[in-house]
């Protein structure tokens, strides 16, 4: 490149950067769309062009340039977290624009949601490649047809694709057709020789991808009654694995596309070398899952517990989370550190804030596996002394393990009760509880301990299921308990069948447009919990005045509809509470609200 052009990318550059940070953003936009047709290479002038096209109001060309970066640069983070920002709010309709390495650079990143970029990843596979082949084949001629298309000949660039292997092994697939299809892969694979599927290069590294997605979805897909058969009827044989043999390896790689490797190896895990496993592949898989599991196990003896749980909803709820420790997050789009005093900003005065300026606590009650507590650590800052508490031991062992990943060091994992929460020597500044309380016997007697253990003055911020928002989902609950359904994965796996088999009209239809739907685990969460209550605004606003706490405002959902309380009605109850009746599906995910202890 010659010096007069470096020059001259170098002035239009910082022209474009001075625009966009003084609001001329049609100036920014034109400087580095110039600035790119002279040095097209440069990862940099299309991440800067993203930031202008965002703040310019035009989010879907900003997408594209901002997977233009990441393939230029995959170690530009800045990218990849604007992307994921974008993606979180706004979909390409058309995505075939949009750069498929740099779509696939950002799953590198453990600090941006991967299933936020799923859905886009899979809609570009879905439109803009041979996926869309096998996808159509499988919708009219059947999914086993569109299956042994994939595996054969035709299929293997599809097999073979970055893109494809890189979201099935990030994110839970979030597709309904692209699960129909992969479940018959699956099968196929189950009832063909090994020799004319597991033979193949690229067909044994796609059976690895299908093992990871599995792992991921908490083996979601149907198994039909056939599978089950030949799966009984296949044994592992451990002598084999350790003497190299690749029937054996086989054997175990297909009954992994149904099962945790922890669990089909057992005890016997101990004597398994997975480097010494063939095909390596799977060997990577088995030093992958075994390790994990190990200090999964160390982690859970390490955490403190404070007090014993003696209730019998509280024993219920411990019982399910132990079995599936809820949400299983990978990833996590994390907030500027201290960002979360800007949040607080939109409901607290500065004089009710100040005290962040010193260190403060904060109390995180029902942290799960960690993904708010996690958050929280970040988002608070610092300054906080971040406390979470939850009554799984295998969850907590989740949270302190992934919040390592995230290097957080001002969060402490505990468990406890909430019904013991008095036990906790501290007050706190801050308490979070989202989620939880409906899960308890007694939802407001759970609020009022919390309560207790909140300083004056102090903020909480408060999660709870909508009476009017989860009537649909209380009407198929009953029907589930009409069917004497147990919550047992079999039984989760039949009624998520027959939630597809009843098609766009059925009853439950709305659910397959969940995420939730495409997990076991948030299936069971969201259908099958073993305890529910459900409030409505006047409950929530009779306990506030009760227990000293002042409503501050909603976090108001993005798509509300029109005609919501604003200005000075935002923390008016009487008013929302008014809206709600007209509009019911309002607070469909939960009423998430911040109060004030007076």
């Amino acid at each position: 490149m010659k010096n007069a052009d470096i020059k001259m990318i170098k002035v239009t550059q910082e022209k474009g950067i001075a625009a966009l940070q003084s609001g001329d953003f049609a100036t920014a936009v034109s400087c580095f769309q110039a600035a790119g047709e002279v040095e097209p290479g440069n990862a940099v002038i299309p991440y800067n062009l993203a930031q202008a096209l965002d703040a310019s109001g035009r989010p879907g060309e900003a997408i594209i340039q901002a997977t233009n970066a990441l393939a230029r640069d995959r170690a530009l983070h800045p990218a990849a977290r604007l992307l994921t920002r974008l993606l979180s709010h706004f979909r390409l309709r058309n995505p075939c624009s949009i750069d498929p390495a740099g779509l696939c650079a950002a799953f590198g990143f453990i600090d941006v949601d991967h299933q936020v970029l799923g859905p886009t990843a899979l809609t570009y596979l879905k439109q803009c490649t041979a996926l869309g082949d096998a996808l159509f084949l499988g919708g009219t001629k059947g999914w086993n047809s569109g299956a042994r298309w994939l595996l054969s000949s035709k299929g293997k660039a599809v097999l073979r694709d970055p893109l494809l292997r890189t979201a099935l092994c990030a994110a839970a697939n979030t597709d309904l057709d692209i699960e129909c299809l992969l479940t018959a892969v699956r099968k196929a694979l189950l009832m063909s020789s090994p020799k004319d599927t597991l033979r193949k290069a690229h067909i044994l590294e796609f059976a690895c991808v299908l093992v990871r997605q599995g792992e991921i979805n908490e083996y979601v897909f149907a198994v039909s009654g056939e599978e089950q058969n030949r799966l009984d009827g296949m044994f592992i044989n451990m002598q084999g694995l350790r003497d190299g043999s690749r029937a054996a390896a086989d054997s175990l790689l297909l009954k992994a596309l149904y099962y945790p490797l922890w669990y089909l190896l057992g005890e016997n895990a101990r004597d398994i070398d997975g480097r010494q496993i063939r095909p390596k592949a799977l060997g990577d898989l088995i030093t992958t899952q075994m390790a994990e599991k190990a200090a999964a196990v160390e982690t859970a003896q390490k955490i403190e517990a404070l007090g014993t749980i003696g209730d019998e909803t509280s024993r219920n709820v411990a019982r399910l989370y132990e079995e599936s420790p809820y949400p299983r997050w990978l990833s996590l789009q994390t907030p500027a550190e201290g960002g979360h005093r800007d949040q607080l900003s939109q409901y607290f005065p500065e004089n009710d804030l100040t005290f962040m300026d010193t260190p403060f606590k904060v109390l995180i009650a029902g942290s799960g596996t960690g993904q708010q507590a996690t958050d929280a650590a970040i988002g608070y800052g610092p300054k906080a002394a971040i406390t979470a508490i939850d009554i799984s031991l295998a969850s907590l062992a989740y949270a302190k393990r992934m919040a390592g990943r995230f290097g957080v060091e001002n969060l402490h994992f505990m468990q406890c009760d909430i019904l013991n929460a008095s036990l906790l020597e501290d007050t706190f500044d801050i308490i979070e509880c989202v989620g939880v309380l409906h899960h308890m016997g007694d939802p407001q007697n759970g609020w009022k301990i919390l309560g207790e253990r909140l300083r004056a003055g102090g903020l909480m911020k408060i999660g709870l299921y909508s009476r009017a928002a989860r009537r649909t989902i209380a009407s198929l609950r009953d029907d589930i308990q009409v069917r004497n359904s147990c919550g047992d994965e079999p039984s989760i796996r039949a009624y998520r069948q027959d939630i597809i088999a009843q098609g766009d009209r059925g009853k439950g239809a709305f659910l397959r447009q969940s995420a939730d739907f495409y997990t076991l685990g948030n299936f069971r969460d969201l259908m099958f919990h073993v305890s529910e209550q459900h409030l409505a605004i006047p409950d929530m606003a009779d306990f506030m005045a009760d227990n000293g706490l002042t409503f501050q405002g909603f976090q108001v959902p993005p798509d509300i509809d029109e005609g919501a309380p604003d200005g000075e009605g935002l923390r008016d109850l009487g008013r929302w509470h008014e809206f709600e009746c007209v509009h019911k599906d309002t607070f469909k995910g939960m009423y998430v609200f911040w109060c004030r202890k007076e």
